[in-house]
Formats: C-alpha cells, sequence, structure tokens
C-alpha cells in the first residue's frame, strides 16, 4: 500500500528555520497565522498549499517552494522561465479537472523534478498509475468519487478567542500552554492565592495542586498537563462545528462501497480510525434532551407561575360559591366585639378549600418540574388569597434551573470534547489523505481525457522518442508528432543534435512545446499525451524562447553570456531553442550558434533541438555531422491554408514558405497590388 504524504522528517531534529528560504521572520508569522510551531510542520508536511497562503506574505508560489523545500524537493529541473511558464500552464490545465479546491491548490506541488530525485518521480509515477487504474477499471465510482469529494477542502481554524481561562502555578508550566495563547487568557496564580479567588471566572482551567473538591460548573481539574488540547476542551468541539461540512462529506465517503483497488484501499485505511465520527456529529447537530428540557422550563419558567397563581385563585373562587356561615343571635355580638374570632371562622369555613386549591397548584407546579432536579421551596405562596405566589421562591427555583442548564453544558462539553480530542488528529489525518486522494484522482481525469499514457524511463542513455505526441494547450485539435532524438531513440534519430527547418506556421514551435510538454510532465512523474513516449531523466531542462530583433551590442552581449551557461554547463540537460538567431545579422549568427552547438555536443549527455530558419548556414560553420529535420509544406489547399506535415522530414532541409505566402495573397488580393503579388509569383518561378 503506498504511502499518501512523503515521509516526515523527525521534528526534534529540525526547526522551521533549517527550512530553506524560512527566517526568524517568516517563521514567526507562520507560528502566528497557524497557531503553533506543530501546525506548521503538519501543514508543510501535507502540502497545504492554500493554508500556507494564508501567511503574510506568502504566495502560493512562494507556498509551493516552501513544501518542496521542507520535502528535500529543492532541485526544479526546469531552468529557464519559459520552461516553468510552460509546466505551469499545465498544472493549469490538469487542475481545471479538479472537484474540490483543496485538491486545486495542490496541483501545484506536481513540479518537475530533476533526475537526482528519482526516487520522488518514481512515487509520483506509482501513484498516478494508480489513479489511471482505478479511473480506467472503475468509471463509475470515479464518477461518485468526484461528486462526493467536491466537498472536501483544508479544515478551517478557529481564530476567535474563548471564554476561559488557564490557572496554572507556575512560569513553566504557562510557557508549555503558551500555544493557546491566543485564543484565551492565561494566569500564574499567587502561591498565597487559592481557587476560590478564581470564582469570578465563569469557565476555567485549573492546572496543579488544590484544586476544588467539587469544581463549579464551568470548571475543569487537572493535576498537571497531560494534553494541551484538554485544557480547553472548547477548543476541540469547535473545530468539529467549523469543519462540520467536511466531516459529513467524508462520512459519505466512508459509507460508500468502494471497489477493490489500492486507491479503495487507502480510503478505507484513512477513515477506518474516525468509527465514532457519526456520534460526534449527531451530538453537534441534535440538541441534547435533558439540556433542551431545563431551557424550556426555565424559558416558560415565570408564565407557568402565572397560570398557577390564576389557577389556585380561580379554584379558591369556585370552592368557596356555595360555602354559608350560620351565626347564630347571641353570636352577633359576640363577632361584634371580637371580629378576630369571626375571621377565625370565615378561615375556618374555606381552609380546606384553600389547602386543596393551594395543593393542586403544588402538584401542578412539581409535575412542570418533575424532569428537572429543581425542588420546590416549603414556603412558596406568600399569600393565600388573593393567591400570590413568592417572587423570592420563584428566583431561586429559576437561579437551580441555571444551574442544571450551566452543569448539563458542561457535562455535554466535556463529553464532546473527549470524543472530538479523540478524533481530531485521526480526522485531519483522513482529510489531508482524502485531498491527496482527489489531487491523484484530478490527474487520471485529466489524463483519461486526454488519451494520455505513462511514459517508460530509460536510465541509460540520452534523448527521448515520442510516438504520437500531442500538443494540449492549442485552441484546436492536436495533431499527432512523432520525433526522436538521442542514444535512446531509434535507429537513425540517434543524434544528440537536431536543426529543426521549415515552413512558417508550419508548426516548429509547437512540436518544441510538445517535447517540453512531455519531457516536464516525465519530470514530474505524470502522464503524456502520446501514444507511448521513452524519456531519458536529465539535470535541467531549458527552453529558450525566440529572439525578437536584432540586439543591441550590450542585449547581445548579455544573451551570449546566457546562451554560454547553457551550453557549456557539464550537466545532463535537454535544450529546446526557438530561432536564436535574431541575435544578430544571419552570418554572425551562424558562426556564433554553429560555435555554441559544438561546445554543447562535447557534452554526450546532451539533447538539443534547435529551430532555425539558417540551418545550412549554421551546417557549413559547424565541425562535424550535423542532423536538419524539416517540415515541409506541400501547398495551399482550397482555403488557401498551408498544406503542412507536421512531422519532420528526418535529414531534410525544409525551405521556408514565402513563395506560398505570396501565392495566397496574389490569390485574394484585389485593386492595384493584386497586380504585384502575381508579379512576385512569376518571379518565384523564374
Amino acid at each position: 500500500m503506498f504511502s499518501i504524504t512523503p515521509e516526515l522528517r523527525c521534528l526534534t531534529m529540525i526547526g522551521l528555520t533549517e527550512i530553506p528560504g524560512v527566517g526568524e521572520s517568516l517563521s514567526q508569522r507562520m507560528i502566528e497565522a497557524l497557531g503553533s510551531e506543530e501546525e506548521v510542520f503538519r501543514t508543510l508536511s501535507e502540502g497545504d498549499v492554500s493554508s500556507l497562503s494564508s501567511v503574510e506574505g506568502v504566495t502560493s508560489v512562494r507556498a509551493v517552494r516552501l513544501i518542496q523545500n521542507f520535502r528535500g524537493e529543492d532541485a526544479d529541473v526546469c531552468q529557464s522561465i519559459e520552461a516553468t511558464k510552460l509546466h505551469d500552464r499545465i498544472l493549469e490545465s490538469i487542475s481545471s479537472f479538479a472537484s474540490s479546491s483543496a485538491a486545486k491548490d495542490r496541483i501545484g506541488l506536481l513540479r518537475p523534478l530533476s533526475k537526482q530525485h528519482i526516487d520522488s518521480i518514481e512515487t509520483c509515477r506509482k501513484r498516478s498509475k494508480l489513479a489511471l487504474e482505478f479511473g480506467l477499471s472503475f468509471p463509475e465510482s470515479l464518477e461518485t468519487w468526484t461528486k462526493l469529494s467536491s466537498s472536501l477542502s483544508n479544515p478551517k481554524r478557529g481564530t476567535s478567542r474563548v471564554n476561559r481561562v488557564i490557572v496554572v502555578p507556575d512560569s513553566e508550566t504557562a510557557d508549555r500552554c503558551n500555544s493557546l495563547s491566543n485564543r484565551c487568557r492565561i494566569v500564574i496564580r499567587d502561591p498565597n492565592e487559592t481557587w476560590s479567588d478564581y470564582t469570578v471566572f465563569p469557565n476555567v482551567t485549573w492546572v496543579g495542586k488544590s484544586a476544588p473538591s467539587s469544581p463549579p460548573n464551568g470548571w475543569i481539574c487537572f493535576s498537571s498537563i497531560n494534553k494541551i488540547a484538554s485544557l480547553v476542551p472548547e477548543l476541540s468541539v469547535e473545530w468539529f462545528e467549523l469543519n462540520s461540512e467536511i466531516l459529513h462529506a467524508i462520512q459519505k465517503i466512508k459509507e460508500n462501497e468502494w471497489p477493490v483497488n489500492p486507491f479503495s484501499e487507502k480510503i478505507e485505511e484513512l477513515v477506518e480510525p474516525i468509527s465514532k465520527l457519526d456520534k460526534i456529529l449527531e451530538s453537534l447537530n441534535v440538541d441534547d434532551g435533558d439540556l433542551h428540557t431545563l431551557e424550556n422550563v426555565k424559558d416558560a419558567l415565570w408564565s407557568e407561575i402565572k397560570a398557577i397563581e390564576g389557577g389556585i385563585n380561580d379554584a379558591i373562587v369556585a370552592g368557596t360559591s356555595d360555602a354559608h356561615l350560620s351565626i347564630e343571635g347571641d353570636e352577633v355580638l359576640s363577632f361584634y366585639a371580637d371580629t378576630e374570632s369571626l375571621n377565625r371562622r370565615i378561615q375556618a369555613t374555606v381552609a380546606d378549600t384553600i389547602d386543596d386549591a393551594k395543593q393542586a397548584g403544588r402538584k401542578r407546579l412539581e409535575l412542570f418540574l418533575q424532569n428537572t432536579t429543581v425542588r420546590i421551596p416549603f414556603d412558596w405562596i406568600e399569600s393565600d388569597y388573593p393567591c400570590v405566589v413568592s417572587r423570592k421562591a420563584v428566583e431561586d427555583i429559576e437561579a437551580e434551573l441555571e444551574n442544571a442548564i450551566e452543569s448539563a453544558k458542561n457535562n455535554d462539553l466535556l463529553q464532546n470534547a473527549k470524543i472530538a480530542q479523540e478524533l481530531i488528529e485521526p480526522c485531519k489525518n483522513a482529510i489531508s489523505g482524502l485531498i491527496e486522494i482527489e489531487m491523484w484522482l484530478t490527474v487520471a481525469r485529466w489524463a483519461i481525457h486526454n488519451k494520455c499514457i505513462m511514459p517508460e524511463l530509460v536510465s541509460k542513455g540520452s534523448g527521448f522518442e515520442i510516438i504520437d505526441g500531442r500538443h494540449l494547450l492549442l485552441d484546436c485539435v492536436p495533431t499527432p508528432i512523432s520525433y526522436g532524438l538521442g542514444s535512446i531513440a531509434s535507429e537513425g534519430d540517434r543524434q544528440p543534435l537536431s536543426l529543426l527547418s521549415g515552413a512558417n506556421s508550419g508548426g516548429k514551435t509547437t512540436l518544441l512545446e510538445t517535447i517540453a510538454m512531455i519531457a516536464l510532465l516525465t519530470h514530474s512523474g505524470l502522464p503524456v499525451p502520446a501514444s507511448s513516449a521513452r524519456i531519458s531523466l536529465v539535470d535541467e531542462i531549458h527552453i529558450l524562447a525566440k529572439v525578437n530583433g536584432t540586439q543591441s551590442a550590450g542585449a547581445l552581449e548579455r544573451t551570449l553570456l546566457r546562451l554560454a551557461d547553457v551550453f557549456v554547463s557539464e550537466s545532463q540537460k535537454l535544450v529546446l531553442a526557438d530561432e536564436l538567431e535574431a541575435i544578430t545579422e544571419p552570418g554572425a549568427a551562424a558562426r556564433i550558434l554553429s560555435g555554441l552547438l559544438s561546445v554543447a555536443m562535447e557534452n554526450n549527455t546532451n539533447t538539443v533541438v534547435l529551430v532555425t530558419h539558417i540551418g545550412g548556414q549554421i551546417r557549413n560553420n559547424f565541425s562535424g555531422e550535423i542532423r536538419i529535420d524539416g517540415i515541409e509544406a506541400r501547398g495551399l489547399d482550397e482555403n488557401l491554408e498551408l498544406v503542412v506535415d507536421r512531422t519532420p522530414i528526418r535529414n531534410h532541409l525544409a525551405q521556408s514558405t514565402p513563395e506560398l505566402i505570396v501565392r495566397r495573397l496574389a490569390a485574394r488580393a484585389q485593386g492595384p497590388s493584386a497586380s504585384i503579388f502575381a508579379s512576385l509569383c512569376e518571379s518565384f518561378k523564374n
């Protein structure tokens, strides 16, 4: 089974500033932006381009370079701006097939490496092959994956502060918690302080001795620090809340049945450790029963009290509506003299009715509070009639409900945090691994669409042999081209150097770019657009663009210095140059280029293709045999467009196309200019 990400170098053996391109300033900015040094290393190892690009001063291009430097893949085979630009265009084409932005970002990591990094190239080749096999063998599964993976993205990180105070016994412990300082407050307690001095804070993490035996709601206590993440449980739960959409996508991927394949095995390997994911996702999306009940009771308490008061009073009125009091004649004077006696007589008459009404009200309140732990105070009623429920009693009930709610919230938080802390690392690994899989399946979708194949790497020799190679970045259907050069090519094509001559607009530059494209993809470990291809890896790939116009003395000097550096280098290289003769007048250019090419050929591992219109002159000045191939225009079609055989004719100096251009102008011109072009056509015949 293949490993998704490169082996992470021992973090105890390397600091951020030891990574090429990372100084003290950038190191600090990365830690501040990503939360901790550990998280920076994780970001680098996982190739998380988008997260690294969020750091101030780090562009996506620089992020890719930093990741490559961290992985030890800093030897890019591209040794010219033109080569880098062409490869970037290729990657842009590949990334258009990505189903998620995270995978699209990672496509930028598929850089062409020199032959010194053959192990990394072979790793990429292996993954490309596996991805192609999956896509070609299971097209329906690939389509399903494309839909499910569209929600994958790099995990979000919380940035807002959490209402929690970490109370620690000393500065050493505080330093251990320092990575949390941007999310919550860290306090070093005075030796004379006790836990009760910190009850002013609603949420406290107490670290060390002298913790409360029964921690208040919102408090958690640790005798020592085992896991930093456990100190602030809110952060673990927050991570799942922020990334619930991604995690739901993973859950769907996990539940899907995938065909037997190394990629399917890797998917299973990534999601298997998160079997409890559905549980925590459910807890985040569904209100806890007890908590929900407590909150509903608290919200409805005062209205229920008013209803109970009304019910008691109504019951008293109804119960006493038929009551009567008989007073004998001698009692009238007695009650007149002692009104308290009359009151007692009246109260005795309605006492049972009032007690019954109050008992019914109490039972109603007990029923209302039955799913809580709250008890009704003994003296909950202030007056019998009209019945008035004690405001203090209601406030006490409300306070108890609030405590119960906070306790339930704290219990839920701690329970969810415990599960979350166990799952965060496996979830992060799963997200990163699945994004990586999506990146390779993006390559597969692109390769299948463009009918690409895996090229053959040839360890000995130099050069290339391409059969039916196609340029994929044209605005038209590419014409397949076959071409070979160097010791690994077919017999007759084993020269290390070729001059490519021929028709204007005949496809010489297109052929050059096709060769470059296939070489760059091969050095990236990726499929190539051809029927077959054999490539020898090199140390350097140079694409030298067309020089526009005769150069000044200073510009010529700079150009020659650059060309000398390219051709004199002892490294094994592929040089693809386009019409360099414009550096100066043709005669001098031929002598200069022939001299540079002679030097280049002293290194028998070099492979050089030079597009030129002065092939004959260069050959005449070259101190040995030189191969000239030609792309010949056969004429004009019925639409007056050039008819060209795009595959070069070996050992053939093709002519340019001025005659054909003049013929086309003569056919299309009108007025006085028509006779001029007709005359020019005759001059070519003569």
